[in-house]
């Protein structure tokens, strides 16, 4: 199942309200969307994938997963989170009866070595059948990061490579985030949950009641495909499964990821991913400097930049668009969209 919501405001001017981040094609070739959607169809087959999105996104997972059917598609009219995604993906999974393992994955991460992948979701499915539990894959912190959640790893839990878990803290302050890295004890959710439909509903329906109630009346008299109305959908809180299941569940597992991973949230972390692979980030144009200039990356198809007398910037062009800004600011784009769609929406 995959999750293809959401604006991607910190990828501004790439990725717009007309064009959102998972749909943004990577370093000139396919889209992180495509991507996560080949890696969907190497693990489960093409008749076994499953896209969530909102109304205004599937025109875009139409033009870039043509092989999908328009079964497999669900609409949400308006956006409540991830939580209300994840419970409407196994409701229809449990409407249609279909055994086997559900897995969640974010439309908009990048992930290197698909074979590594597949063999820790693989791990963690065989521990989610085993003992009826939600199982999450994990990614060794490099920073103290606020933007994520961190899992606390416990003992063995019976399959080789994956532990139980000791606590979930979703989105940390600062200071706590400082203190869970420097323990060595945590690793960042990165967004991938893995189980089987019953127990993603038997989780959220005891820890989020208010999410699952309104959708389960909704998938009890719905008609394939799926459109799931605003008057279905005002009565779900807006929360994030997180939140919702993640900190609260008993029954959490963890598998520590052994591939590259990026959920590419800011222009900073697409440098870092194009100076990682310089043929890719040939592709986003040419950039020169004066021999001074130091850390700048320049995402400029088709053109070129010239860095002079400066350091660790970042510069996007998007059509008649072009964004400068520091490393250490990357955070903050999304400002920027947010005080266009009041005067200037034709740029937001």
């Amino acid at each position: 199942m995959i999750l293809a919501g959401g604006r991607g405001e910190r990828l501004w001017p790439r990725a717009r309200r007309r064009r959102p981040k998972p749909f943004v094609p990577l370093f000139g070739g396919p889209s992180l969307f495509q991507r996560t959607a080949a890696r969907a169809r190497a693990l489960a087959g093409a008749s076994r994938v499953l896209v969530v999105c909102g109304a205004d996104q599937a025109g875009w997972v139409r033009r870039q997963a043509p092989w999908l059917p328009p079964r497999a598609v669900v609409r949400e009219a308006i956006g409540r989170d991830t939580a209300a995604s994840v419970a409407l993906a196994a409701l229809l999974l449990r409407r249609d009866r279909r055994p086997g393992i559900m897995v969640v994955l974010p439309a908009d991460q990048f992930v290197a070595s698909r074979s590594v992948f597949a063999a820790d979701v693989r791990r963690a499915a065989r521990a989610a059948a085993r003992g009826g539990a939600l199982a999450i894959l994990g990614m060794p912190p490099t920073s103290a990061a606020t933007g994520y959640g961190y899992v606390a790893v416990g003992g063995p839990a019976g399959v080789p490579g994956v532990r139980r878990t000791r606590g979930f803290v979703e989105k940390p302050d600062a200071r706590r985030a400082e203190r869970l890295v420097r323990g060595g004890r945590h690793l960042w959710n990165c967004g991938v949950f893995v189980g089987a439909p019953e127990t993603f509903l038997r989780e959220t329906r005891r820890h989020a009641p208010r999410v699952l109630a309104p959708l389960e009346r909704f998938a009890g008299a719905a008609r394939l495909p799926w459109r799931v109305p605003r008057r279905a959908l005002a009565a779900v809180p807006k929360v994030s499964f997180d939140r919702a299941v993640l900190e609260r569940t008993d029954r959490l597992l963890v598998v520590r990821g052994r591939f590259r991973w990026s959920d590419l949230g800011t222009w900073a972390a697409l440098a870092d991913l194009a100076e990682a692979a310089p043929r890719q980030a040939r592709a986003e144009g040419l950039a020169l400097d004066d021999g001074s200039a130091a850390g700048c990356a320049a995402f400029n198809p088709g053109g070129l930049t010239a860095f002079v007398g400066v350091r660790d910037l970042v510069v996007v062009r998007d059509g008649r668009v072009v964004l400068v800004c520091h490393r250490s600011a990357a955070q903050r784009v999304r400002d920027v969209v947010r005080r266009l769609r009041g005067r200037r929406a034709a740029y937001a």
